[in-house]
């Protein structure tokens, strides 16, 4: 907003030199009219054509001169502050990530210590609390990495065989937590221009985002639909569904649903970053039968 209202000041300035420079190289000129002056048969002046043309023309060249300066002058500070702002992003994503990394020794080394303490429920309070640590410390690292992520042009990913894999991969866990797990759309290879690890990273926190609001014996489904000019990476819940009010915001850094339960709020930003990475979008919609559909859009061919 302050460089469009730099941009109009310039520009405001710039005419009104127009204006002024055209009136003084006109009075400056008069003196050299006077000689080519005629009367007409009405007894007016009749100065010839060129002379208020060529006065107009430098006036005109002379303001556009002044104004491209400004604008270019404009246009470095400009560039100067970004390049600015991008250095400060990265410097806070490289102490992010250099902190989080620090950070997984002395937590595996504490999670290795309340392991081999008797088991009763303050050592199994501080085992959960040691892993929830451990995953925000995990997310960050993530969102380190996802926030640089390019998609290269050769970068190819099988979904049918990253949402299998995934999928075998969680099931413990999800198993663990009282839940199933299913897969559809899956039965046949599915190339696309992507980012393996980006995706299968935002795979991942939807699926554990289900498991956090989903029921206690209900299913979750990862779902592969292809809509011809997208692919949809659904996943599907059973819980208590996500407000209308609320679908937006849940994306934001360290925005949850529901502020009562654990979490980094990481995990949706990250999904929404790759999402944008690889030029689709993240949507919620109310499941058939109750809880949330969380789709990621990916679009068959990557926009450059």
């Amino acid at each position: 907003m302050a460089g469009r209202r730099q941009v109009f000041f310039y520009a405001v300035v710039s005419v009104l030199i127009t204006i002024g420079l055209g009136f003084i190289a006109m009075i400056n000129a008069l003196p050299e009219w006077l000689p080519h002056i005629v009367l007409t048969e009405q007894g007016k002046f009749d100065p010839p054509l060129w002379l208020p043309i060529l006065v107009i023309g430098f006036s005109s060249a002379l303001s556009v001169s002044i104004l491209s300066i400004l604008t270019l002058r404009l246009i470095r500070e400009l560039k100067a502050r970004d390049n600015s702002l991008l250095r400060a992003e990265e410097e806070r994503l490289s102490f992010a990530a250099d902190a989080a990394h620090e950070l997984r020794t002395p937590l595996a080394i504490l999670r290795a210590h309340i392991d081999s303490l008797d088991f009763n429920d303050t050592t199994r309070q501080l085992r959960d609390d040691v892993d929830q640590t451990s995953r925000i410390v995990e997310q960050v690292l993530v969102k380190s990495r996802i926030e640089a992520i390019e998609v290269k042009a050769d970068e190819t990913v099988d979904l049918s065989q990253l949402i299998k894999d995934l999928a075998a991969y969680i099931a413990p866990l999800v198993i663990k937590e009282g839940r199933s797990i299913e897969v559809l759309g899956a039965d046949k290879p599915i190339d696309i221009n992507a980012n393996a690890f980006a995706i299968e990273q935002a795979l991942r926190n939807l699926v554990e985002n289900a498991i956090k609001y989903s029921s206690r014996g209900s299913t979750i489904t990862i779902a592969l639909i292809d809509q011809g000019n997208e692919y949809q990476l659904r996943v599907i819940d059973q819980g208590r569904g996500v407000p209308q009010e609320a679908r937006e915001l849940i994306f934001e850094r360290f925005r949850r649903a529901d502020r009562r339960g654990a979490g980094s709020g990481l995990g949706l930003s990250i999904v929404r970053r790759v999402a944008e990475a690889h030029g689709g979008r993240v949507s919620v919609e109310d499941a058939p039968e109750g809880g949330a559909v969380f789709i990621l859009h990916l679009p068959r061919r990557r926009r450059k």
